[in-house]
């Protein structure tokens, strides 16, 4: 017992001083499991798994948590004009946006942005936001989740076919599985 005392002592020591340098992450049980789980991996552009979410806005599944030990997922989403999100709030993950193609209108709490092509959007889990295409163009942009469990949504709702009503019943359960909280259906 002792001995375990020491070693649990020691990684908080060694924790606290990688803390300065940012490595911290590193050294934690839950970074150590995925990283044994995670396998190195290229998927080419036709290999991604592909859903038809609804007419005209298609996700492309790139990396899957499947394939990353759950450390992150990216999946890439070509939206038509006017098609957005409800707000809401993602618990289980943090959230990358990068927009390709396209423009999009992106409320990040009390802020509300048009941005363009090539920006890039950080939403650290717990915040409240939506975005829609407001262009003239379908909009293309990439989303990672890290960890993938945010995104652990995406992946099983595929599964389901199209969003629509015959399934809105499963598509708010796996919502609430994946720490998906609906915060308002149309915003400004």
């Amino acid at each position: 017992m002792r001995r375990r005392t020491y070693n649990s002592t020691r990684r908080t020591l060694l924790q606290r001083a990688l803390l300065g340098t940012g490595s911290v992450a590193l050294m934690s049980d839950n970074a150590l499991a995925q990283a044994a789980k995670a396998k190195a991996r290229i998927v080419s552009a036709t290999e991604a798994l592909n859903w038809d979410m609804s007419p005209g806005r298609t996700f492309s599944h790139k990396l899957t948590s499947e394939h990353t030990g759950d450390s992150l997922s990216i999946f890439e989403e070509t939206a038509p004009i006017g098609a957005g999100t409800p707000l809401h709030i993602h618990r289980t993950s943090d959230e990358v946006i990068h927009l390709i193609e396209g423009q999009l209108t992106v409320k990040l709490g009390d802020e509300v942005k048009t941005i363009g092509p090539g920006t890039w959007i950080f939403i650290p889990r717990g915040t409240t936001h939506g975005w829609r295409n407001t262009g003239t163009v379908p909009a293309r942009a990439s989303y990672t989740f890290t960890p993938s469990d945010g995104a652990k949504f995406f992946e099983e709702s595929r599964l389901l076919g199209p969003i629509g009503p015959a399934n809105m019943e499963k598509i708010t359960a796996l919502m609430k599985r994946y720490g998906y909280e609906l915060v308002a259906l149309t915003w400004k």
